[in-house]
């Protein structure tokens, strides 16, 4: 290491940064969607099916299994939830699991199988489908803007740090509005909460590979033109202040389609993606109601405007770059 970083450990010049080991661990969400103490903020109107998509991301997350179609890597997972009663809660998870059981079991494809290989599956089905490191904490009233709510949540995390195994951990958040106190639309009220997070996320992190959040939050009364027909405003359609959304690294946004009669189709569109490795898709999902499992019925790709009329110009000349 250089001098200076032996001087004042908070310096580095490129060779100290490029010696330097990172985490293990540090991709949670595969594409540079959701990574070691990113925040990742999920929003929509009611209808769009946003706190099933809640369940569904915490234990795809916590079991490690695909996730809208990208992979995830597992780690720990505690989902508050303070928008519906425990009972309810329950049942949504007690169906969840059942299906995610169900599903894992039609994967296999074997036509004959031993007594002892159907032990074996049933009991990997089991371990797949109720994974022990989803926390589920659900309450009526809590406002984490305050002091004695956030230190309940804080004393949580602590707990599932202690306890959990050495895994990042994800917290979600489900849903803003109903644990903020304050006026989510000014600034000076929601900067305080973020800054706290920030800290407990850099103080986590010498104890376990890092803390991410994950926000669930709804759409404002949205903007019309002079027909009376909406405009999409895209990650500005998210209640409150400007400043959720420049703290949050990656964001999407859940429409629901107003031409499904069945309330089941839901669009999603990565709105922000600071981190993203590669073009994100516009993903077309169906939610199945007896499984609360999603379908991919598309993945639309972003394509470059003008890309057929792309003149080409011959091999990059590297030397000409800045």
């Amino acid at each position: 290491m250089s001098d200076i970083h032996d001087r004042d450990r908070q310096l580095f010049t490129t060779s100290d940064l490029l010696d330097w080991t990172p985490p293990k661990h540090y991709r949670i969400i595969s594409s540079g969607i959701l990574n070691v103490k990113n925040r990742m903020l999920l929003f929509g109107d009611e209808g769009s099916w946003k706190s099933i998509l809640a369940v569904h991301t915490a234990y795809c997350i916590a079991r490690g299994s695909k996730w809208l179609g990208f992979n995830t890597y597992p780690s720990n997972v505690l989902r508050l939830q303070i928008e519906l009663p425990m009972y309810m809660d329950r049942e949504r998870l007690e169906k969840y699991c059942i299906s995610s059981k169900q599903i894992y079991l039609a994967r296999d494809s074997r036509n004959s199988i031993t007594a002892d290989q159907l032990d074996r599956l049933d009991f990997k089905a089991t371990e797949w489908a109720y994974p022990e490191n989803a926390i589920n904490r659900t309450e009526q009233f809590i406002h984490i803007d305050e002091s004695s709510g956030w230190e309940s949540l804080r004393r949580n995390i602590i707990n599932c740090i202690e306890v959990l195994p050495q895994l990042p951990l994800v917290v979600i958040l489900d849903p803003l509005y109903k644990m903020f106190n304050r006026d989510l639309s000014k600034e000076l009220d929601v900067k305080p909460m973020l800054d706290k997070i920030d800290l407990l996320m850099e103080d986590a992190s010498k104890l376990i590979p890092g803390i991410s959040f994950i926000i669930i939050h709804h759409t404002r009364k949205a903007q019309t033109d002079e027909k009376g027909r909406p405009i999409n405003m895209l990650s500005q359609d998210a209640t409150g202040s400007r400043a959720l959304l420049r703290w949050v690294d990656t964001i999407l946004r859940i429409d629901p389609d107003p031409t499904d009669t069945t309330m089941t189709r839901v669009r999603a569109t990565f709105t922000k993606h600071r981190n993203a490795e590669e073009p994100l898709p516009t993903l077309i999902l169906r939610w199945n109601r007896d499984t609360l499992h999603p379908q991919i019925l598309s993945r639309i790709m972003p394509k470059y405007e003008d890309e057929e009329e792309l003149e080409l110009r011959g091999e990059l000349d590297i030397a000409q770059l800045e």
